[in-house]
């Protein structure tokens, strides 16, 4: 049996100079671990070593059954050093420390890497601290990193940088065990268990699921903006994370994406450029975007607050700024507006960098401001200015397929402009599936989960509740997809959703025969489906026969594709897929629709068109509408255009769970014509009904596009009825109203008039 490794904590200084007050603070963290974990196994075998980084030649000498890390040791994981046994430091002290925080922080990455280290705990005086905290903040957030230190009341950005390292104030100088820090040191070994046991009880609970977790920028003056958009991406199933634009926050935005904690940006607030070449003090740094280039994290942009430099109080500004239009935000903070010279620069900048990207980014630029104080009536209201940064960008940034700039006829605090934010980057994540997993982790606690596993939820365990709809979103990974397959379903979803952008409405098809098929395209129908209803309906009989046992509906589907497709030029094609067949091996048979030239997929025959006893025997005996459900999710993962019928607000939000392209509101059997339904609702319930159906699927993806379909919606005024009664519905489709009413009548007018022809009589 493989002997299981130890898990440990380093406390970690100069045992030359600070032996005591380390031997002290090892005793507390070990004495506190025990007393915070009420027995807990995996606390009991956590192992708190001391770490020698001393830089003088001093020998120490150390009780032997006090666990030590040798300084030797630590010097022998630096790759110069390894090939040299003879190495010394060097004997200027700044340079031997330099030198061996540059070991100690290989040391501990190596041994955080194996899988063993839980947490650093670390003390020194300006020296010490300047040794550990470049060690200490090269660990992973969350894994507990605390130096108690004679500095940490001071300037600490340089210590602490982005990271989460904590820095506790001495108050007293390191230098013995006496009435206050022991105090001091107490509190931080007890402050540093909490933190560890508090690790240790996480890994030991069940894991709850994780949401991808998107970066935001944002700056007082773009608040509304990113509460809105806040708001859609977490009823999109997301987590967002929050920086606010201060110099430190991009940075740390930034370090966040490189370890793999953020799967995408939307750098919404790009001020700090702004500070960066103008000179303010919340200023980047010349690295600004690199790492989220470096990454390729879906990345959508835009240029919040850079209508603004930052500065202290009024009188700290710098007197070559003296003239320029000053806003004072409080009495700490001053904020100077941009000038058409500046913006021009930052433009450049960005430019410059987004050109190098090699992931997919988009610009979205806000034509009306840029914050909440450049707008019309407001200080920093400048068109001239506002104008030459979108211009400029716009011109600058080189076009490609994967980086595409939008200029938007808002503000930036316009609730569309926020929805087009979200929208964008939705499109950008589910076209970028291998970006949205995170780096393997090596946490000793716990794995970051995998963000590809999401959970599809059937019909019957569907939770109205807004906790239960945002379990998934239309998954961004396609594992089963074929490039070419989801090409064709980008582009198609591309065009509908630039008809619904222009307030055109989505109008979709069936067709049962050939000729049906080649004029519908000639009228301008966007999407086309084949499904052996069809075929009886063009015969003459009920569209009902489709879901009696009259054929096989999936075999008459394979023939009905060799009489359609090859008359069909541009228009989308997709097959109707009876879900519930007992003799098909449902992956193989939607491979085959995939390789015959289908874009995409319906649940037809369905069981949604069964109500009473007959519909809850057949959930029962399982052959119910979750097998639609599931066979809709693989032809999703496939990277098929999917476009389910659904008959209630549970169905809608089911089948947007399994990743629903298009959402189709039935209303029963069409109405109408020689063989239509008698029996139906009214228009006005049909109102209701879509509604309700186009609610429950919007709230699971607010992107998923609806259509309505069937009952007395059997005509272009019927079906303007019901878009213009309901919201969020983006077309109709039709089926019996698409061919068989219009040939009925078509036939009988014709046949009619060649009735009403005179003859001749002798």
């Amino acid at each position: 049996m493989e002997k299981e490794s130890v898990k440990q904590v380093f406390c970690i200084g100069t045992a030359d100079t600070k032996l005591e007050e380390l031997q002290f603070l090892a005793n507390r963290v070990r004495s506190a671990i025990d007393s915070f974990s009420n027995g807990s196994a995996s606390s009991s075998k956590v192992q708190v070593t001391i770490v020698d980084v001393s830089t003088s030649d001093k020998k120490t000498q150390i009780p032997n059954e006090v666990p030590l890390i040798s300084r030797e040791t630590v010097l022998s994981y630096h790759e110069d050093i390894k090939q040299d046994s003879s190495y010394q430091l060097p004997t200027e002290r700044g340079e031997a420390i330099s030198m061996m925080s540059n070991c100690l922080t290989s040391f501990i990455s190596q041994i955080y890497g194996q899988g063993t280290l839980l947490g650093a705990i670390g003390l020194g005086g300006s020296g010490g601290t300047a040794l550990l905290a470049p060690a200490l903040r090269s660990l992973p957030l969350g894994i507990p990193k605390l130096i108690v230190s004679t500095v940490s009341s001071g300037q600490t950005q340089p210590y602490i940088g982005t990271s989460d390292l904590i820095l506790l104030p001495s108050v007293v100088d390191i230098c013995g065990i006496n009435s206050v820090s022991r105090v001091i040191l107490g509190n931080a070994a007890s402050a540093f268990a909490g933190m560890l046991c508090g690790r240790l009880d996480e890994k030991d609970s069940k894991d709850t699921g994780h949401l991808p977790t998107i970066g935001i920028t944002m700056f007082g003056v773009t608040t509304p903006c990113v509460n809105e958009v806040i708001k859609r991406l977490k009823s999109n199933g997301y987590e967002t994370l929050v920086f606010h634009a201060t110099g430190v926050g991009g940075k740390a935005m930034e370090e966040l994406v490189m370890g793999g904690y953020i799967q995408g940006v939307l750098d919404i607030t790009t001020t700090e450029v702004a500070d960066y070449i103008v000179g303010g003090v919340m200023a980047c740094d010349s690295s600004r975007f690199d790492k989220i280039i470096k990454r390729k994290v879906p990345l959508v942009l835009s240029v919040g607050a850079l209508d603004m430099v930052n500065f202290g109080a009024v009188d700290t500004i710098p007197s070559e700024f003296s003239g320029r239009n000053i806003h004072v935000h409080n009495q700490q903070v001053s904020l100077m507006r941009t000038t058409v010279d500046e913006n021009k620069k930052f433009a450049q900048f960005i430019a410059e960098k987004l050109n190098k990207a090699k992931g997919r980014v988009t610009v979205l630029l806000p034509k009306k401001g840029v914050s909440a104080l450049d707008a019309e009536g407001k200080p920093f209201y400048n068109p001239e200015a506002t104008g030459t940064l979108i211009d400029e960008l716009e011109k600058l940034i080189i076009k490609t397929e994967d980086r595409q700039v939008k200029i938007l006829p808002y503000h930036i605090n316009d609730p569309e402009f926020a929805q087009d934010l979200v929208t964008e980057f939705l499109l950008l994540d589910m076209r970028s599936p291998r970006y949205m997993t995170p780096r393997k982790s090596t946490n000793p606690f716990s794995a970051k989960p995998s963000l590809g596993s999401r959970e599809i939820v059937s019909p019957v365990e569907v939770d109205n509740t807004s906790e239960q709809r945002v379990l998934y979103r239309t998954p961004a990974d396609f594992p089963d997809a074929r490039p070419e397959t989801l090409q064709k379903t980008r582009s198609a979803l591309d065009e509908l959703k630039q008809q619904i952008n222009k307030g055109i409405p989505i109008i979709g098809a069936g067709a049962g025969t050939g000729i049906s098929a080649k004029f519908e395209e000639a009228g301008g129908v966007d999407l086309i489906v084949l499904y052996n209803s069809g075929r009886f309906r063009m015969a003459g009989r009920g569209s009902l026969a489709g879901l009696l046992p009259f054929a096989d509906a999936n075999a008459v589907v394979l023939e009905m594709a060799n009489e359609v497709l090859p008359v069909v030029k541009r228009v989308p094609v997709l097959a109707g897929v009876c879900a519930t067949d007992p003799f098909r091996r449902m992956d193989y048979f939607l491979k085959q629709l995939d390789a015959i030239g289908f874009v995409g997929v319906q649940n037809f025959p369905t069981v949604g068109l069964f109500d009473g006893n007959f519909r809850q025997n057949l959930e029962e005996t399982g052959m119910g509408y979750t097998l639609e459900v599931e066979m809709i999710n693989k032809a999703h993962k496939m990277g098929l255009l999917t476009t389910p019928y659904a008959f209630n607000p549970d169905e809608a939000a089911a089948m947007a769970k399994a990743g629903a392209n298009i959402i189709v509101a039935h209303m029963g059997l069409t109405t109408s014509g020689s063989i239509g339904a008698k029996t139906t609702v009214t228009l006005d319930d049909c109102v209701l009904r879509v509604q309700a159906i186009a609610d429950s699927a919007v709230a699971v993806n607010p992107d998923v596009i609806v259509l309505c379909h069937g009952g007395p919606i059997s005509g272009p005024r019927e079906a303007e009825f019901i878009l213009k009664s309901t919201k969020g519905v983006h077309g109709f489709y039709g089926a019996s109203s698409m061919e068989r009413l219009p040939v009925e009548q078509a036939i009988t007018d014709t046949v009619k008039q060649y009735k009403c022809i005179s003859i001749k009589r002798d």
